[in-house]
């Protein structure tokens, strides 16, 4: 009898444990959906702030493109703090809210990374 108290002792203590992993691998799924840059942290102040990409440059640095109201920005990010790289024209700002398809509206396809970064080098 001892030995058996002893090994449903050992096994709700395993199944505890499982539970609590289990719990723990739901939330960081859940949080990492919903907690996350577009989550609901991000739009609770409304729908006027929205991140449209995100380009991680390095290990604590990367390239934000914000909507904030009706202008584009481009923002570097580090640990330090942010940085106004760029303001979009309202243009190529809605490139990049186009629907993911190969030919944009018009015809036209929308601006990929690299060709904005062109673009804008060039405008210097």
């Amino acid at each position: 009898m001892y030995y058996w108290s002893q090994i449903l002792s050992v096994l709700g203590l395993l199944a505890v444990v499982l539970l609590v992993m289990l719990g723990a691998y739901v939330f960081t799924r859940w949080a990492g959906k919903n907690l996350g840059a577009g989550g609901w942290l991000i739009r609770s102040g409304g729908s006027r702030l929205q991140i449209l990409d995100r380009a991680a440059l390095g290990r604590d640095q990367s390239v934000l493109l914000i909507k904030a109201g009706q202008r584009y920005l481009l923002l570097g990010c580090t640990p330090t703090g942010l940085t106004l790289l760029a303001e979009l024209t309202q243009e190529e700002g809605e490139n990049w809210e186009a629907p993911a398809s190969p030919e944009g509206p018009e015809g036209k396809r929308p601006l990929d990374f690299r060709a904005l970064m062109q673009r804008l080098r060039e405008k210097k």
